[in-house]
């Protein structure tokens, strides 16, 4: 392990045992990346779930937020759709009305996934409605609307097919590698403290069109 990785990168590189042992070597689990992401932040969005665990259970800030962006990391994992991580994050009780640089909460991006919904609901959240789905720029609507999916307020907007589908971040990556992964949701591997400059997610710019 390099002497200076930090705990940042050891999440990005989903690597619970080096994060276990920066841990013992005193390192803090809320210092941010050169880019202003937090440990749990980068965690809770590839969907280490395990690491998510660990550094939550070693006092990592739950509401922290990253810089620019200001997602917290239960903004991460519910953009994300994972539904371990969000089970993980619950039990610590996040704050749920915490918003965005664009006013959104995680409510707002749990809201077109069905499947992590449960999660919210059961924090007594209210769901966002498609209309303001869509104005938030959350969701848009594709140009042909399959007519066998059900109308409702909450139509399946994630699932193949569907009239309304999540719509994709536009972030800047300083990797083509890192931007497919943001949006098929395949979890990072392989960086090194070594060329932590050039595959380092930057969350500095979402959501441009």
């Amino acid at each position: 392990m390099a002497a200076s990785m930090s705990v940042a990168i050891a999440a990005a590189n989903g690597d619970l045992r080096a994060i276990e042992n920066l841990i013992s070597q005193g390192r803090d689990v809320n210092e941010r990346s050169k880019d202003g992401m937090t440990p749990l932040g980068i965690a809770a969005f590839w969907g280490y779930a395990d690491i998510v665990e660990l550094l939550l259970n070693h006092g990592a800030d739950i509401n922290l937020a990253n810089k620019g962006t200001l997602w917290t990391p239960i903004h991460s994992a519910a953009f994300q759709g994972h539904g371990k991580v969000i089970m993980k994050l619950m039990e610590h009780d996040p704050d749920l009305t915490l918003k965005d640089n664009q006013g959104r909460t995680a409510t707002d991006f749990a809201s077109a996934m069905d499947a992590i919904w449960p999660f919210f609901a059961a924090k007594g959240c209210r769901r966002t409605i498609k209309s303001q789905l869509i104005d938030m720029d959350i969701v848009k609507k594709v140009t042909t609307p399959d007519p066998t999916i059900p109308k409702s307020e909450y139509a399946h907007f994630s699932r193949p097919g569907s009239a309304y589908v999540m719509k994709p971040q536009q972030m800047n990556y300083s990797d083509s590698r890192m931007a497919v992964a943001s949006q098929t949701g395949d979890v990072l591997a392989g960086i090194t403290e070594e060329n932590e400059q050039q595959y380092m997610p930057m969350f500095g710019s979402v959501w441009n069109n």
